[in-house]
């Protein structure tokens, strides 16, 4: 009995500590993007599955990836800049590189991600077989951004942040996720290994509870996105969806045609929850327009070369497969206020302020680089989106 009471007490003081440590957001309390793969925006949108989605949310018409094939597109969207990869295998990316953890926890906003499959919390291997018995991978390593970052798994405690979906239906049942959520489900449910309606029959399923009324006591978006198009000689057009309580009731069932990449989902946290930026191409990336609505952001703007965009050859950098096409990190612009009206990160300024008059390519102007227009060095600017 002595041992169940204390039991009680402590999840109850868990679950307190739980709301009182929540942080409001000027249009969200917790943001939750679940990634899908390799699919057109023209294919999706008319997929049945994600039209009866649709009917929930807000279509983001003008949304873009980074690169082909996967894995850089993962990295851009948790640290503004894909460093040039352009390969799915294993990297490594130095700890003065920070993360949206790093703009998370300054302003002690919780995070956390959830991989389908992933076989123990924190797990650093390359794939790992899982639900499915396909003989296949079902976790990959690739489709977890944060493992790829020294800042992440040279500190136990963030590595802690990352777990399975057994994970996530325990701490949603419990009331108890994190703010930020970064999902990707396996190989499968993904439709990397299997169809467009797979995963798109999955996500409505799986969703289904998440949109519940009641389903979350804080204001919740769910972005559900893909992290490239199939067809790489096209532009790498994919579908975004925004759901959830967050979302106004007025604006359910209706799209937005504003231009957005990968680089939006930390603009967007930035304006939302008032944090520092990464000094990279997360400066100047247009927020998604409700939150920017609510937040009064007034910075979104149409970018220069945005009617031509393909983004479907990786520039040069630091993880190019090519040695002929590496190059050093740059240096983030320590100059540049961001999208939640602050500057660079306090320890990024600290870590990079030796070079911080070196040349860099982030401008803060919102400009879309690939392989085929390498991204342009200039001096640091003051600009101000």
């Amino acid at each position: 009995m002595q041992r169940l009471l204390l039991f009680l007490l402590c999840a109850c003081t868990q679950a307190i500590t739980t709301a009182a440590a929540i942080v409001p957001g000027k249009a969200f309390e917790r943001f939750i993007t679940i990634w899908l793969e390799n699919q057109d925006f023209a294919k999706v949108v008319v997929d049945s599955s994600m039209v009866d989605l649709k009917r929930e949310g807000i279509m983001l018409t003008r949304y873009y990836a980074q690169t082909h094939p996967s894995q850089p597109n993962y990295l851009a969207a948790v640290a503004g800049d894909y460093f040039g990869l352009n390969h799915d295998d294993w990297v490594r990316i130095p700890e003065n590189v920070a993360t949206i953890a790093d703009l998370l926890e300054d302003k002690d906003v919780s995070w956390g991600g959830y991989f389908e499959d992933m076989p123990s919390p924190g797990y650093m291997g390359n794939y790992s077989d899982g639900s499915t018995g396909n003989g296949g991978w079902d976790y990959v390593r690739k489709h977890s951004p944060f493992v790829s970052f020294d800042s992440v798994t040279a500190h136990g405690e963030r590595l802690l942040n990352l777990d399975s979906f057994r994970a996530f239906h325990r701490d949603f049942a419990a009331k108890s996720l994190p703010q930020f959520v970064f999902m990707s489900p396996n190989m499968m449910n993904d439709g990397h290994n299997t169809t467009l309606s797979t995963a798109t029959d999955w996500s409505r399923e799986f969703l289904r509870p998440l949109l519940a009324d009641g389903a979350f006591p804080e204001r919740t978006l769910i972005a559900l996105t893909y992290d490239e198009s199939e067809d790489y000689a096209q532009p790498n057009h994919i579908v975004t969806l925004l759901l959830g309580s967050a979302v106004p009731p007025s604006l359910k069932g209706t799209t937005d045609d504003t231009f957005y990449t990968h680089y939006s989902i930390l603009a967007t946290l930035q304006a939302n929850w008032g944090l520092h930026h990464l000094g990279r191409y997360d400066v100047g990336a247009n927020v998604f327009g409700f939150v920017a609505d609510a937040a009064g952001y007034q910075g979104n703007r149409e970018p220069e070369g945005a009617s031509a965009v393909n983004n479907s050859v990786s520039y040069p950098g630091l993880l190019h497969e090519d040695p002929d096409q590496r190059t050093a990190i740059p240096v983030p612009n320590l100059y540049l206020k961001g999208a939640g009206g602050l500057g660079v990160l306090p320890w990024i300024e600290a870590a990079w302020s030796g070079a911080k008059k070196m040349q860099t390519p982030y401008d803060g102007s919102g400009r879309v680089w690939d392989g085929d227009n390498p991204p342009v060095y200039g001096p640091p600017t003051r600009r101000t989106v």
